[in-house]
């Protein structure tokens, strides 16, 4: 076989494994990039309960009115005014926070953080625990912001010690949602949940922190799990929040994150319509970061909708923002989106061009699901264009990247199940609790009553018929509220079993899942090769034949292209309808990747899986739809008759090589290897001669 027939072979065969597992998995780590005036952590109105002259805080007070109202050149202006007016160090300082705040609000990260860094030495030399903890959680948001995040989680972990060291709820609850988010896009969903549920809690009981923010995080942490309704409703809490607050710069970001989820969703008008509303309320507020993420969930939600140009203009607008702002993460989005336009508008050097300045930024994020993502897309278009060896290298790493992603998004909701689970058990653990105080307290005035019964007795004999009369009646009383008491603990207990069977069955169905097909219903690719390597120990040890067939379907590219992938889908999930209805119960199928299925025969011989493989091709060639060209499958046969082979991976390779035999002799056939001979056996069709 020649070397671009190696190529060919090598190439399907990877792309094949890529696309069964890849198209199982969104992406799962969610960034946002939106920007509000309290995200730096520092407000300009805080300087209030600073002492220091009137001059000087009259202009802060202004300032901080004039950035709230977006006007950034006459609040730099008025604190320049201020400046001048500062005498104290406390004065100075206020100054320079209110200063580092506009770089920030303005994408000037790097002017931001160095105002923070000074300001961090500042508090540090006078011992001031407070302004180090500030300092320190103002610049982890500018450094998560530049995409640093492990920088960005040591700062927080710092500020969040010294919050508590002082005894700060309202700080703790700001460091602790800035924590959830940093841990949900290093995919630590446990810990991100946790981290956000504590800031709730903190914030329900009276502790100040930006409630809209902590419900914007959870929405994305569930929109990481693709669970986009419980991911809606937090959204769409927040966006109320944000309302009741009446502050635009907190509405716009939640906003772009719904815009987000529809897209996620594949709703694109309704996310079209939601990106332009938040990037009309961030022009009016002149934020850079925040005009950055609107026009990317913009451009992506045309890009949904096939309109190509448009979209095009909205992603080179906002790459133009993101690059100039520095946020490399979001640009490498960009620069992914607009190369899959350049693919489909038919510029496929453009496209190769943007996805290679686009892969470096993935990795330094180690965004993995992007990474794959681009991987998947590029590979199509190297291929075409016959540069073989970068596309086997990209698909080499493709399947290391969807090996780590796919354990990686299992792990992630069992433990986002258990970290409920555990909550859930302690919140039945306190009610337990509270149950046993009540039958504590029941006692102890049970017990009060009969020592005041007795000196009744002592004081009055007369009276004793009646308190006798009158403790009967008590205590039924008090055995009927016992009695419930207890009935209420066993349901509880109950309540406490059910949830862990719950969990179990959930636990169950994760596994189910991971070995299915999710298109089809058949056995995914990963289950097929732990099973075929079972029947083929069994096979040799018993010397009993095993019989392997490939099923491809003809001419699939060219049939999504004309139809779309969506009836493409539709037409895989009817072969492999057919496939099930051609053969035995329990007879395993699967879904090797894209196109490709395959049925294993145990104790089958090869003349019995030639006929089996001919009866599926008329079967599938029967299938019929108003206004679809006929379907039709090439079968390459191949089996362990008469022979031991060393591997099961040379049964699949012969059943492939008669499958490329097949492709190559005009496909629409069945053809049987022969492994001793070298030669190819064709089965005759109705339409073909003999």
């Amino acid at each position: 076989m020649g070397s671009g027939m190696h190529h060919s072979s090598i190439w399907r065969l990877a792309a094949a494994m890529l696309l069964a597992l890849a198209t199982c998995h969104a992406r799962a780590n969610i960034d946002i990039d939106e920007v509000t005036p309290s995200e730096t952590g520092s407000d300009v109105s805080a300087a209030s309960a600073i002492p220091m002259a009137a001059a000087v805080r009259t202009r802060l007070a202004d300032a901080s009115r004039l950035l709230a109202a977006g006007d950034f050149e006459s609040a730099e202006r008025v604190l320049g005014e201020a400046a001048e007016h500062a005498k104290q160090p406390s004065e100075r300082e206020a100054v320079e926070r209110a200063l580092a705040q506009i770089d920030f609000r303005r994408g000037r990260y790097t002017q931001a953080i160095d105002r923070h860094r000074a300001l961090l030495n500042q508090a540090s030399e006078r011992g001031d625990l407070s302004g180090v903890a500030q300092a320190e959680l103002d610049i982890g948001l500018l450094e998560r912001r530049q995409g640093a995040l492990n920088e960005a989680i040591g700062g927080f972990e710092r500020a969040l010690s010294l919050f508590r060291q002082l005894g700060d709820r309202d700080g703790i609850a700001a460091v602790l949602t800035h924590i959830g988010l940093i841990r949900l896009n290093q995919g630590e969903y446990s810990t991100a949940l946790e981290s956000l549920r504590e800031s709730q809690r903190l914030q329900a009981e009276g502790a100040k922190a930006e409630l809209d923010r902590t419900l914007h995080y959870l929405g994305l942490l569930y929109a990481g799990l693709r669970e986009y309704e419980t991911s809606r409703k937090f959204l769409e809490q927040g966006l109320a929040e944000a309302r009741r607050q009446a502050d635009a710069a907190r509405e716009a970001p939640l906003l772009g994150s719904m815009a987000k989820i529809s897209n996620l969703r594949g709703t694109y008008s309704e996310a079209l319509g939601l990106a332009r509303d938040s990037l009309s309320l961030v022009e009016r507020l002149d934020s850079p970061p925040g005009r950055a993420y609107a026009r990317l969930e913009e451009g992506r939600a045309l890009l949904g909708l096939n309109r190509l140009d448009e979209a095009r203009t909205a992603l080179e607008a906002g790459a133009a923002i993101a690059e100039r702002i520095e946020q490399h993460g979001t640009l490498a989005d960009f620069r992914a989106l607009l190369a899959e336009i350049a693919r489909r508008q038919g510029r496929e050097e453009d496209a190769l061009a943007l996805w290679e300045l686009a892969l470096p930024m993935y990795q330094r994020g180690h965004d993995q699901p992007q990474l794959l993502t681009s991987y998947r897309a590029m590979m199509p278009v190297l291929r075409e264009r016959g540069m073989h060896d970068r596309a086997l290298d990209i698909a080499e790493e493709s399947l290391r990247l969807q090996e780590q992603i796919s354990g990686l998004n299992m792990n992630r909701r069992l433990a986002v199940l258990e970290s409920q689970h555990r909550t859930e058990a302690a919140e039945r653990e306190i009610e337990i609790l509270k149950r046993d105080n009540e039958i504590k307290a029941l006692r102890l005035r049970d017990e009060e009553t009969r020592q005041w019964r007795g000196l009744l007795v002592i004081a009055t004999l007369g009276l004793a018929a009646l308190l006798l009369a009158w403790r009967y009646a008590e205590s039924r009383r008090f055995a009927r509220r016992l009695s419930r008491t207890n009935s209420e603990l066993v349901s509880s207990r109950e309540d406490l079993s059910q949830a862990h069977r719950e969990l179990e069955k959930r636990a169950d169905l994760l596994a189910r899942a991971a070995s299915t097909d999710p298109l089809t219903g058949v056995a995914n690719r990963r289950e097929f090769t732990q099973r075929l390597a079972q029947q083929f120990d069994d096979a040799q040890t018993r010397r009993t034949p095993l019989t392997m067939l490939v099923v491809d379907v003809d001419h699939f590219k060219q049939f999504n292209d004309t139809y779309g992938h969506a009836v493409g889908d539709e037409v895989l999930c009817s072969i492999a309808r057919t496939l099930q209805s051609s053969v035995r119960s329990g007879t395993l199928i699967a879904r090797w990747g894209g196109e490709e299925f395959v049925i294993l025969l145990p104790g089958a011989e090869v003349a019995v899986g030639a006929r089996l493989a001919e009866r599926v091709r008329e079967a599938v060639g029967a299938i019929r739809r108003d206004g679809l060209d006929k379907v039709t499958v090439s079968i390459g046969v191949a089996g362990t008759e008469g022979r031991e082979l060393k591997r099961p991976e040379d049964l699949f390779d012969e059943a492939d090589a008669a499958l490329y035999h097949a492709k190559g002799s005009g496909r629409d056939q069945v053809v049987l290897a022969s492994s001793v001979t070298g030669s190819w056996t064709t089965m005759p069709g109705p339409n073909r001669t003999h």
